[in-house]
C-alpha cells in the first residue's frame, strides 16, 4: 500500500491503489477518489464482524476502496482536527484502538474487538470494548490534536486519562484504577479514573480528548442558542 499523509495539524491520508488492489476504511472518513476506484460497503468479517465493530460504538460496516480495472487513489481524513499514524503489525501481533480512531487497514489485516473487564469498561471512557487488529499488515489510526507515543520497556507504569488515549501494542496490560483521592477527583479536573499502561510496548495518546471536545462544542452550542433565544 502507497500513501502519503498530506497536512499539519488537520491531516488527510492519500492511498494509492495499484490494479486489483484494496484497502479498507472506516465508514464516512472519506474525502475523494478516482473513479477508477470502486466503493463497496461491507460487513468485515461478515455478520460476526459486523457485530463486533458495532459493539465497539464504531459503525457496523467498513467500505472496501478497490482499483479494480486501473490504478487510482482515495483519500480519507478523521472527523476532528488532527494527526495520522502509520502502524505497522507483524504477524501474530495485535494493536488496540480507542473505537473513533481506526481510519484505514490493508486487507491482510484481520478486525476483531478487545473486551475489557467490567471495571475498565464501566469507568474506561472507551466503553465496554476496544477494535483490535491482527497483523501481518498496516493499519492507520487517527489521532486528535497532537501524537504522544510512550515505549514502555517493562520497568515503568503510565497513566492517563482515558478519553486521551489513542491506542496501544496488545502486548502492554491495560487497567483502569481510581484517582488519588477524593479531592482530586472532585477538583482536579481529570476524572475519577485514569488508564494505567504496563509491560513492554508501545502507547500512543492525544492530546485532544474527542470526547471532551465534543461535549464542549455541545456546550457552547447551547450557550449561543439560549443568547439568541433571550
Amino acid at each position: 500500500m502507497k500513501y502519503t499523509i498530506i497536512g499539519a495539524d488537520m491531516q488527510s491520508l492519500r492511498v494509492d491503489l495499484d490494479t486489483g488492489e484494496a484497502v479498507y476504511a472506516d465508514s464516512g472518513k472519506l474525502i475523494s477518489k478516482d473513479d477508477t476506484v470502486i466503493m463497496n460497503p461491507k460487513a468485515a468479517g461478515g455478520l460476526v464482524g459486523m457485530l463486533e465493530r458495532k459493539a465497539t460504538g464504531a459503525t457496523a460496516f467498513v467500505t472496501e476502496f478497490k482499483a479494480r480495472d486501473a490504478p487510482g487513489h482515495m483519500q480519507v481524513a478523521g472527523l476532528f482536527p488532527g494527526k495520522i499514524v502509520p502502524i505497522d503489525i507483524v504477524e501474530g501481533s495485535k494493536f488496540i484502538t480507542e473505537r473513533k480512531a481506526f481510519l484505514v487497514r490493508e486487507e491482510s489485516v484481520k478486525f476483531g474487538i478487545y473486551v475489557a473487564n467490567m471495571a475498565e469498561g464501566m469507568f474506561g471512557g472507551t466503553g465496554f470494548v476496544l477494535q483490535e487488529f491482527t497483523g501481518p499488515g498496516r493499519i492507520h489510526i487517527h489521532v486528535t490534536g497532537d501524537v504522544i507515543e510512550h515505549n514502555l520497556d517493562g520497568t515503568n507504569t503510565v497513566e492517563v486519562d482515558p478519553s486521551h488515549v489513542a491506542g496501544f501494542d496488545g502486548t502492554l496490560e491495560y487497567k483502569v484504577r481510581f484517582v488519588d483521592n477524593v479531592k482530586t477527583a472532585m477538583f482536579g479536573g481529570v476524572g475519577l479514573f485514569l488508564a494505567t499502561f504496563s509491560g513492554k510496548g508501545r502507547l500512543i495518546t492525544q492530546t485532544i480528548s474527542p470526547y471532551k471536545l465534543a461535549a464542549e462544542i455541545y456546550s457552547e452550542g447551547q450557550q449561543m442558542q439560549k443568547g439568541k433565544q433571550q
